[in-house]
């Protein structure tokens, strides 16, 4: 049988000075972020109910957060490639082949933008 199984952590909110100049990092702007976690085999959490046997998205939100309010970004582009080496790299070793990492800036300073700007960075993990 061939199974595929994705952790998806979707709407995870964080504060971030991001902007192109100085006045637009100013003040800090709501950030969303969906990350998808593809697994290469279905994790053995699946059938133990053991937290140590899959992802700790708990871990995982926690070093996302950190990673973004340590710093100021210019482009939504560049902090999906930060958030993308940061969840790659605490999850070196693991059973994940792929990484889906969407950030959502909800509320631009560009005239007629009411959804917001969505970048997505996707690839696998080598």
């Amino acid at each position: 049988m061939n199974s595929q199984c994705t952790l998806s952590i979707n709407d995870l909110r964080i504060w971030i000075h991001l902007g192109c100049g100085e006045a637009e990092k100013q003040n800090a702007q709501l950030v969303s972020f969906n990350i998808e976690l593809i697994f290469k085999i279905p994790p053995d959490g699946l059938v133990t109910d053991d937290l140590d046997d899959t992802v700790c998205y708990l871990k995982l939100t926690q070093a996302i957060q950190n990673l973004c309010q340590s710093k100021r970004f210019n482009l939504i582009e560049h902090l999906s490639y930060e958030v993308r080496q940061a969840v790659v790299t605490l999850l070196t070793g693991q059973n994940i082949a792929e990484t889906k990492i969407t950030v959502h800036k909800l509320a631009p300073p560009v005239p007629g933008v009411h959804g917001g700007v969505m970048f997505t960075y996707a690839g696998e993990i080598a």
